[in-house]
């Protein structure tokens, strides 16, 4: 269930309104609870996917809970941004004969259930803590790798940059999508069982690694991908252009779109975003709320778009005009050259946003740190281990932008590396 399209592409309040009881208890009864349920092994972090949703169809909305939990903490975040039409949806048995059950929104509805009853399904961790590590970052990875050092008894102590934590999930993905409580709510949760945050540290300049590895038994670099790339056209230096990570973090981080506050937006009326996944998405459905007209420029065809499909048809729905098959060749100030099918065609627009990737960044000099890096990656070994010892690295530092299921995989398995090697 959606809010209507004229009304939710006027304001930043979330567009899906997600189950009610009574549909989420439905939902759950299509479930087959497979002997041999592939649903499991389509999901990174292996969540007992029929075990949650049995316990919904019973009504035990927390022990649902319960169940997720002994996988990750965030089924609020994960219900609303994890791509399950690729992973477990896909391998649903039902997708077989029609429609998948869906997974994503009986995953969302736990966690909303249980943050509206401001009730926590967890134990009490042990608090006693004789081993720590340092985090740095606070995004997907980090905070996955956190909730499981807390169930093993061992400190996370996490470094952000920035003034609020959440990474990624706060500065790039638009409340519109994911919510800014839903966000805040599960990380609270996090820092009431020992979670202990640094916030406004830069680690390669306030602190440096060598530091932490004095303060803690290991370290773990988190800092994703956030360093925007531009394409290697004419013209990208414009006043105009911007990259869809600076837009969406003048909005989410500093709200720009609110009145009261100094950080300004971008100045016109036209949008035109060059890209074709979810954070080209992001940037045009944020950019029609603001402005007159918002369109996507993408250099393939349709069926290539790499967004996913509920984006692309809640962008379609909102008056985001989608373009295929334009490949920006130069800008020069308001007008931008694109080939098409082999023809040059002129558009002019106010505002030009790229969103074409993104890459780590460069103010934590690896190198210097003495950790290998390839092409801008951290380099790791089986273990998710650094060329340093004891510094490990997962998330998108690692394998570059991807979904936060995955950082969040890459997070659970440092932890259990971790643990392993305190136990040896």
């Amino acid at each position: 269930m959606e809010r209507e399209k004229n009304e939710r592409n006027k304001d930043f309040e979330e567009v899906s309104l997600g189950f009610t009881e009574e549909e989420a208890v439905l939902e759950a009864e299509r479930c087959l609870n497979c002997k041999n349920p592939t649903c499991i092994s389509g999901c990174p972090v292996e969540i007992n996917i029929p075990k949650f949703i049995m316990a919904i169809r019973g009504g035990n909305i927390k022990g649902a809970k319960e169940v997720i939990d002994n996988s990750h903490a965030f089924p609020g975040i994960t219900g609303r941004v994890c791509p399950q039409e690729t992973q477990c949806e896909s391998v649903c048995v039902l997708e077989k004969v029609g429609k998948p059950v869906n997974i994503g929104k009986l995953e969302r509805y736990v966690g909303d259930f249980m943050r509206k009853q401001n009730e926590n399904s967890r134990k009490n961790f042990e608090k006693n803590f004789e081993h720590s590590v340092g985090i740095v970052g606070s995004g997907p990875s980090a905070m996955s790798l956190s909730y499981d050092l807390l169930k093993a008894g061992i400190k996370p102590v996490i470094y952000e940059a920035f003034d609020k934590l959440g990474g990624v999930l706060t500065y790039g993905i638009p409340s519109f999508r994911l919510p800014r409580e839903v966000i805040g709510y599960e990380i609270e949760e996090l820092k009431k069982e020992g979670l202990e945050v640094k916030l406004g540290t830069i680690v390669g300049k306030s602190i440096s690694i060598d530091e932490l590895l004095k303060k803690h038994d290991f370290v773990f670099l988190g800092s994703g991908a956030g360093l925007p790339r531009l394409p290697e056209i004419p013209g990208t230096d414009s006043n105009n252009v911007f990259t869809a990570n600076e837009f969406l973090t003048r909005i989410n981080l500093c709200h720009a779109n609110l009145d009261g506050y100094k950080t300004p937006l971008p100045k016109g009326e036209t949008v035109a975003v060059i890209g074709g996944g979810n954070v080209a998405m992001d940037a045009a459905r944020s950019a029609k709320r603001l402005y007159k007209s918002s369109e996507i420029f993408y250099r393939r065809g349709e069926e290539k778009l790499s967004a996913r499909i509920e984006e692309i048809e809640h962008a379609k729905e909102e008056g985001v005009v989608i373009n295929t098959n334009y490949n920006p060749v130069s800008v020069n100030e308001d007008e931008i050259t694109f080939m098409v099918n082999g023809e040059e065609v002129k558009r002019k627009f106010d505002i030009i946003i790229f969103a074409i990737g993104t890459e780590p960044n460069k103010l934590m000099n690896f190198e210097k740190e003495g950790i290998k890096t390839v092409n801008g990656l951290v380099e790791i070994d089986e273990y998710f281990e650094t060329s340093r010892d004891r510094v490990y690295a997962g998330g998108d530092v690692v394998s570059g932008a991807a979904t936060v299921i995955r950082a969040m995989e890459s997070g659970k398995i440092v932890a259990r590396n971790i643990i392993k090697r305190l136990g040896e």
